[in-house]
């Protein structure tokens, strides 16, 4: 007689990544539509992580949205390194331990399981240690209730420690999980430098040198990618911790550098100073000029008694609260908050003489100079040359002073105000109508209060790094961190080297650091180091001109790692047969084909279309989780996106048909066609069972796999020979 419930648990092949979320596949049913699914009611995860051991409990329901009774398989992939506490399931009420079977059975049952229900999805798990768990019955409409308890020791390079918990199996839930949420706290030996995720958004909070408490949690939501945590040991000095990734058989590869400040900053505390340069045009009237005399008085409250400062208020003409920069004394600030007050707005805007002025006002002293710069309008009155203004301003400043620029609203320049703030060291903020002005400009000015180190750079010794971003490199400031990316050429040891300034004092750090020498661990530092490339050349494009080089990197990064923008939508869109021309199509041709689209578009520089543009390449540039592909498309072009194209790691795919395509291949053929699921199919997966989360997208995939071009389908080889695996794997 078959019992309630029957759980059989089988390992499978060791782990050569971290995996541990589950997830239930039906098994099929005469009645039932081709590839069933269940749904995730809600999946809780606590993270305890005492360093370098974490303690990991999970908590996840499962419905069955059938009406009719079913069975399944409960799978799930175990971490590396990880020893299971505790595995229980709930299912009518009743409480169950799990048994454990022989791992010798793991590959075949496995495999069984793909063929019965010809779903490669699954594939993407070959070679991972697994659970396997048969529920059954699992009742019409009813629930299946899953908690598991692990503990493993955590991977740890130079002092930064990665914990990932694998959010991705939750894509094979049928509909939206109520709520996902990951609490994680984190105690370590060492002082905690910074605590950094790449992958998703958190909240974190500093509970003392040693701990930090982080939450990933979201409702109505469906993730498709793993979470990654980092975070870095440090001493009270400043810290670089350097992660890497470089794919086997090639010699460069992909970096992502934290620098962090240090943890007590009482002793290090660096005198600045502050220009406030502010429209009070009569465009400003109103609850605008209220806002922006709010976020002022915010800011001078804020000065230090260190700091030097100055108020300019410019319409036609301009009027500074002082003729040079003061100290922030109590009676000065007093007497800066009553000129506030006074704003009055009326007149034209002149911007040329405003900025003229400021810079004007800088001294010599070499103390960290800052401008924030705010406007809601077009030149009007002096000069209104856009390039003389940043010409000349930039001539004044001579990069003494980093210019942050606050465009409010829509009839302002963006491109001026873009090539201020970049052309300056500063960054472009831009307040919408709907949005609050004094919110914004207090924040930034809370940022900037305390800065850490000024004028950065990075090498590294022996020489190591090429194409990093942000370029330059932004200022560092207490109680934040700068995540850096960037190109090397070769794996192995080596420094990094930091130099830069606190207060008017040159300072250099020196980090040992080590670079990858090829791992399938940390793709995602491609995904986030092509986002900002991609930034990079759409702000030289959209601010000094298109050329072809530059749109032709541009469109073959977005074809290589999918990263879909406003301007490289059209790869995915459009009818079937322009979609298979795009993707395996030359560059040059398509740029040529569409190019004037894309200059029209990035021509404007006034207006809605130029403000929204800007806001986009700065979230880019500055972006510090890798980009879903349609991260960066107009709400009406995701559909198009998410249907015809999907990441997969670092690599981009496109559909033609039925058939998926890597992002980047060129022409229509391919040298090896494997027949899917015949013994060639596992023969490959054998070698390198990371292939499977490409082979997974269907029945018919195409992709690179050493030096062929290799083509997945209902015909091809049913067996490979030696020379033909050489060929695939040459090492």
């Amino acid at each position: 007689m078959r019992q309630a419930v029957i759980i059989t648990m089988i390992i499978l092949a060791s782990a050569s990544m971290a995996f541990a979320d589950g997830m239930i596949i039906p098994r099929p049913m005469p009645w039932m539509p081709p590839n069933p699914t269940v749904n995730i009611k809600y999946h809780n995860v606590d993270v305890q992580i005492d360093d370098p051991v974490a303690i990991t409990k999970v908590d996840q329901v499962f419905v069955n949205p059938f009406g009719r009774e079913i069975e399944a398989d409960y799978i799930f992939p175990i971490p590396e390194n990880a020893a299971i506490s505790s595995f229980t399931a709930w299912l009518g009420g009743h409480k169950m331990q799990a048994e454990l079977l022989d791992a010798g059975q793991a590959r075949a049952v496995y495999e069984e399981i793909v063929r019965e229900r010809k779903d490669p999805a699954l594939l993407e798990y070959a070679g991972k240690g697994m659970y396997r768990m048969r529920v059954y019955p699992i009742p019409a409409n009813g629930e299946v209730r899953i908690q598991i308890e692990y503990e493993q020791t955590l991977k740890s390079d130079n002092g930064t420690v990665e914990y990932l918990y694998p959010l991705n199996t939750e894509k094979y839930s049928g509909s939206n999980l109520e709520n996902c949420k990951v609490d994680m706290h984190v105690k370590s030996f060492e002082n905690i430098g910074a605590l950094y995720c790449p992958t998703h958004t958190i909240v974190t909070e500093r509970l003392s040198d040693k701990s930090m408490h982080a939450v990933y949690s979201e409702e109505n939501v469906k993730p498709s990618k793993d979470l990654i945590i980092y975070f870095t040991r440090q001493n009270k000095d400043f810290g670089f911790h350097l992660v890497s990734y470089r794919e086997p058989g090639k010699q460069d590869g992909f970096f992502l550098g934290i620098l962090s400040p240090p943890l007590d900053d009482h002793p290090l505390t660096v005198d600045k100073n502050m220009i406030f340069i502010l429209d009070s045009s009569g465009s400003m009237r109103g609850e605008k000029l209220s806002q922006v005399v709010e976020a002022l008085k915010f800011c001078l409250k804020g000065l230090h008694a260190g700091d030097k400062f100055n108020v300019i208020d410019y319409d036609d003409s301009v009027n500074p609260f002082k003729t040079h920069l003061i100290q922030a004394t109590k009676r000065n600030i007093d007497d800066a908050l009553s000129f506030a007050d006074g704003l009055d707005a009326a007149g034209g805007t002149d911007i040329y003489d405003a900025l003229a002025t400021g810079c004007g006002m800088i001294t010599s002293d070499n103390n960290p100079t800052y401008i924030i710069f705010l406007t809601d309008g077009l030149p009007t009155v002096g000069n209104t040359n856009l390039e003389d203004i940043i010409r000349n301003t930039n001539a004044i400043n001579e990069n003494r002073a980093r210019i942050f620029v606050f465009g409010v609203g829509y009839d302002v320049n963006a491109h001026l105000l873009d090539r201020l703030a970049s052309e300056n060291g500063g960054m472009p903020e831009y307040v919408l109508p709907d949005e609050n002005i004094e919110s914004k400009i207090s924040r930034l000015a809370s940022k900037i209060s305390r800065p850490a180190l000024t004028d950065i750079k990075l090498s590294f010794s022996p020489e190591n790094g090429s194409r990093i971003y942000p370029d330059p490199i932004s200022d560092l400031f207490y109680g934040s961190e700068i995540v850096i990316t960037g190109r090397f050429d070769r794996g192995g040891s080596s420094s990094a080297l930091i130099t830069g300034k606190i207060g008017n004092r040159n300072v250099s750090y020196e980090f040992p650091v080590t670079f990858s020498d090829g791992s399938s661990d940390n793709d995602f530092i491609a995904l986030l180091w092509a986002n900002r490339r991609i930034a990079y050349l759409l702000q030289e494009i959209r601010l000094h001109g298109s050329n072809d080089e530059l749109m032709t990197e541009v469109i073959d990064l977005s074809k290589k790692y999918g990263i879909i923008t406003e301007y490289t939508s059209f790869l995915v869109s459009g009818d079937e047969q322009q979609r298979v021309a795009d993707i395996v199509g030359n560059s040059n041709t398509i740029y040529h084909a569409r190019g004037g689209t894309i200059k029209g578009k990035m021509a404007e520089q006034t207006g809605q279309s130029a403000v929204d543009q800007s806001r986009t390449l700065t979230v880019m540039k500055s972006a510090l989780q890798a980009p879903a592909a349609d991260a960066m498309v107009a709400p009406e072009e995701k559909k198009d996106v998410t249907t015809n194209m999907t990441q997969i790691g670092a690599q981009a795919f496109f559909q033609a048909g039925n058939n998926w395509i890597e992002g980047g291949l060129t022409g229509d053929k391919y040298d090896m066609a494997i027949k899917q699921f015949s013994k060639a199919y596992y023969q490959i997966l054998d070698k390198d069972p990371s292939l499977g989360k490409y082979f997974g997208l269907g029945q018919q995939v195409r992709l690179q796999i050493g030096s062929q071009v290799v083509q997945i389908s209902d015909t091809g080889k049913e067996t490979l020979t030696n020379d033909e695996l050489r060929l695939l794997f040459p090492n």
